[in-house]
């Protein structure tokens, strides 16, 4: 073989080999991006921040590194409202917004918001794991082009605080004004216990309170304590009057040009991300009533008698709001499934 038909065999030869080397080193493909923007800041062993953490994680090991998941807590891509618009446009894969960000997007969301809905923990479960909850994140999707990944606790059941003096009955709440989300019916709520709903942006919530430009509130125990509002609210009344909801949602076009195995490594992580996010904010509220009592917070638990009071308040008008702005048979089916839930069928 002459020099020159030497020097191109060695030059082939070599290049097929770099190029060898780099399939082997994993070169060839760049890893699947998650962008994931978080409304709250990092909080250690928080239901919402942990979970998100877990789901990261879980992502990352089922797919051996092919997919990466990038967190931006603190609302690094904006608030909620902007990241879930950044969602629905593609701009980011991922945000976290409770039932309240997207109700305007979404109306329908707002079946889950039919007051004292849930009478505990593990029917709401039990309902938003299955058929029902499986049907609405479809729904979502198609209409919304925004995918639930699952729903998960917003810290669990909301209840009302206030700085004026204690509720213990639908009465008490007469002439309060009470800060809410931007959810027409949580405005509802509030306008049939007695109270003024006052919907204001969450970032502007204590300085709200503080000032007086709102009485009280409404959320889940650890959610109240994110910004310490024990600092500007005396009175807190258990009433649980609705579930708190949240997800985390993913551009559908993006989640369904997934390759299959990606698809179902995300789906692989929920069961995990739920425990993890329901577990501790269980464990967060009992922590947060502990501690509020010992600094001082007044915090009052109805009885069955008084609960009643505000359901039947509440929850008929509710229903009937409902169904005369969305579809009614969501509301029914709604209602069958948490009564099949209750009985244990």
């Amino acid at each position: 073989m002459c020099t020159s038909n030497r020097r191109l065999a060695l030059r082939v030869g070599l290049a097929g080999a770099a190029l060898l080397l780099a399939c082997g080193n994993g070169l060839a493909a760049d890893p699947v991006v998650m962008k994931f923007g978080i409304n709250n800041p990092v909080k250690e062993f928080n239901q919402a921040w942990t979970s998100h953490l877990v789901l990261k994680n879980e992502i990352e090991a089922r797919t051996s590194g092919r997919m990466k998941v990038e967190l931006y807590p603190g609302s690094q891509l904006g608030n909620i409202e902007s990241m879930v618009n950044q969602v629905r446009r593609g701009t980011i894969q991922a945000t976290d917004p409770a039932d309240g960000h997207f109700a305007t997007t979404y109306p329908l969301i707002q079946i889950l918001s039919i007051p004292y809905l849930f009478p505990s923990r593990e029917v709401a479960w039990k309902v938003l794991d299955g058929s029902f909850g499986q049907k609405l994140i479809e729904d979502m999707a198609k209409k919304t082009g925004m995918r639930p990944l699952f729903w998960q606790e917003n810290g669990g059941f909301r209840h009302y605080t206030n700085s004026k003096r204690p509720i213990r009955s639908p009465a008490d709440m007469k002439g309060l004004k009470i800060r809410t989300m931007n959810i027409p019916l949580h405005m509802k709520i509030v306008e049939d216990l007695g109270g003024s709903a006052t919907p204001i942006n969450w970032s502007e919530v204590y300085t709200s309170l503080q000032t007086g430009v709102a009485d009280g509130q409404e959320n889940a125990v650890p959610t109240f304590l994110l910004p310490k509002l024990e600092e500007v609210q005396k009175y807190m009344v258990l009433d649980g009057h609705v579930y708190g909801v949240m997800t985390v949602v993913v551009n559908e076009k993006w989640y369904q040009d997934l390759a299959p195995e990606f698809r179902t490594a995300i789906q692989g992580a929920v069961p995990v991300v739920l425990a993890t996010n329901r577990g501790l904010s269980v464990a967060n509220e009992a922590q947060g009533i502990e501690y509020l009592q010992k600094k001082g917070m007044e915090i009052y638990a109805p009885t069955p008698k008084e609960q009643k009071m505000f359901r039947d308040a509440t929850q008929a008008s509710a229903v009937k709001w409902l169904k005369s702005n969305v579809d009614p048979a969501w509301v029914d089916e709604l209602l069958a499934a948490v009564a099949k839930a209750e009985s244990g069928r």
